[in-house]
C-alpha cells in the first residue's frame, strides 16, 4: 500500500479569549494530516501543536513534508502508529525545522506529540473507514457517551462569573487559577453557583506556599481536585504538598509519556492524560491502563480542539475517571460535526472511523456539536 500525506492548515477562534496562567490565546494555530490509500479511502487527524511541549503549525509541516516519502512507503495504515515511534525518539528529525541540535531533545518530552497524535488519529480513521467501523468500536468498546466538565478560562473576575452562569448544562466546571486575586474568583463563583462541582487548573502559577494556602482554601469550597498546582521540574514541593493537601492533585504538564509515571507516582493522585501530549490514540491508551495500574486516576483531557481532535479522543473515554473534552464547546465555530452532544454529555457517532467530517459535508447528521 502507498499512503498519500497531506496537510493543511486550521485556524480555531475561541467564542472568548481563553486565558490560562502562562498566556492568553483567541486564535490558535491548529492544522489537519489527512492519509489517503490507493482505493481512495481518507482518514484525517488532528494536531494542537503547543510550545510547552516544543510545537508550532509551521515547524510541523515542514516536518511532514520530509516525512511524506517514509509514510508513502508504509503498506497498511497500522504501520503508521509504529512510524510514530520511531519518529517520538528520533531526535534528528525532530531538530530538523527547529534549527536545534538533537542534543537538545536528549531529556523531558519525544519530541512532535501532537504531530504524532494527528497521523495516529488519521491512520485510525483511515483503517476504521476501510473496515466499516468506528474506531471505538475497533478497540474492543462500547459506544463511548460521557459528561465533560467546561471549562473557565482567566479573564477579569466579572467575566469568568458569566462565563460559569452562561455554561448552564455543565454541572461540572474546570476552572483556570494561578493569577492574583484567583481565589477570591473561586469563591465567587462557589456562592453565584452552589450546584456545580468545581475543579481547578493552576497550570503551574503557584509556589509552594501559596498552593497549600489555596487547596487548603479550596477544599473548604467543596472542590473536586486540582490540577497542576506546582511548575512540574519542582518534584520536592510538589511531595510536600502532596502530603499536607486535603484535596486530590492531578499531574498535567508533569506527565507526557509513559516514561513520566514512575517518578510522579508519589507525587499526585491522578494524571490528565490528552492525546497531543501522549503522541496519539495508542499512546493515551496505554498511558492511561498504566495510570490505572498504579493506582492513578485519569483525567482524559485535551487542547483547544475542533471536533476532528475531540473525536480522537473520545474514542477512549470510557477508560477515564474523568473527562474533559470541552476544546470543540469552546469555538466561536466548530469546523467539523459527528459528535452528539446533550447538555454536558458527549457521544462518539457510530460512522466508521472517528465518525467525523466537514461541517456541511453531505454524510447523515448524527448532531455536530453545537453551541
Amino acid at each position: 500500500m502507498t499512503l498519500l500525506l497531506s496537510a493543511r492548515t486550521m485556524d480555531l477562534e475561541t467564542a472568548v479569549p481563553f486565558g490560562i496562567a502562562r498566556w492568553t490565546h483567541s486564535t490558535f494555530e491548529n492544522y489537519v494530516v489527512t492519509l489517503t490509500a490507493p482505493d481512495g479511502a481518507c482518514g484525517s487527524g488532528e494536531a494542537a501543536p503547543n510550545r510547552r511541549y516544543g510545537e508550532a503549525r509551521a515547524e510541523g509541516l515542514a516536518l511532514l513534508e520530509r516525512l511524506a516519502p517514509g509514510i508513502a512507503d508504509l503498506d497498511a495504515p497500522a504501520a503508521v502508529e509504529g512510524f510514530c515511534d520511531e519518529l517520538a525518539f528520533d531526535a534528528e528529525a525532530a531538530a530538523f525545522s527547529r534549527g536545534e541540535p538533537p542534543a537538545a531533545f536528549g531529556a523531558g518530552a519525544p519530541p512532535w506529540p501532537g504531530l504524532r497524535a494527528a497521523l495516529s488519529a488519521a491512520a485510525w480513521d483511515l483503517a476504521g473507514k476501510q473496515a466499516g467501523e468506528p474506531v471505538w468500536r475497533m478497540l474492543g468498546f462500547q459506544r463511548p457517551s460521557v459528561r465533560t466538565s467546561f471549562t473557565i478560562a482567566i479573564g477579569a473576575p466579572d467575566e469568568m462569573v458569566a462565563q460559569a452562569r452562561a455554561a448552564e448544562g455543565f454541572g461540572t466546571l474546570k476552572v483556570k487559577l494561578g493569577f492574583d486575586g484567583d481565589l477570591e474568583v473561586a469563591r465567587s463563583l462557589a456562592r453565584a453557583l452552589p450546584g456545580k462541582t468545581l475543579r481547578f487548573d493552576a497550570n503551574e502559577g503557584w509556589d509552594r506556599e501559596r498552593a497549600a494556602r489555596a487547596v487548603e482554601t479550596l477544599a473548604g469550597m467543596g472542590a473536586e481536585l486540582v490540577e497542576q498546582p506546582l511548575p512540574a521540574a519542582a518534584a520536592d514541593d510538589q511531595l510536600w504538598l502532596r502530603e499536607r493537601s486535603p484535596l486530590p492533585l492531578f499531574a498535567d504538564e508533569a506527565v507526557l509519556t509513559l516514561a513520566d509515571l514512575e517518578s510522579i507516582a508519589e507525587l499526585y493522585d491522578g494524571v490528565v492524560v490528552k492525546l497531543a501530549k501522549a503522541g496519539g490514540i495508542a499512546h493515551a491508551f496505554a498511558l492511561t491502563s498504566a495510570c490505572h495500574g498504579r493506582g492513578l486516576q485519569v483525567l482524559l483531557g485535551c487542547m483547544v480542539e475542533s471536533s476532528l481532535g475531540i473525536a480522537a479522543a473520545l474514542q477512549i473515554a470510557g477508560l477515564a475517571d474523568h473527562v474533559d473534552l470541552d476544546g470543540a464547546l469552546l469555538l466561536a465555530a466548530d469546523p467539523y460535526e459527528g459528535i452528539t452532544v446533550d447538555g454536558d454529555q458527549l457521544t462518539a457517532s457510530d460512522e466508521p472511523g472517528l465518525g467525523v467530517r466537514p461541517r456541511g459535508e453531505g454524510a447523515r447528521d448524527t448532531g455536530g456539536v453545537a453551541r
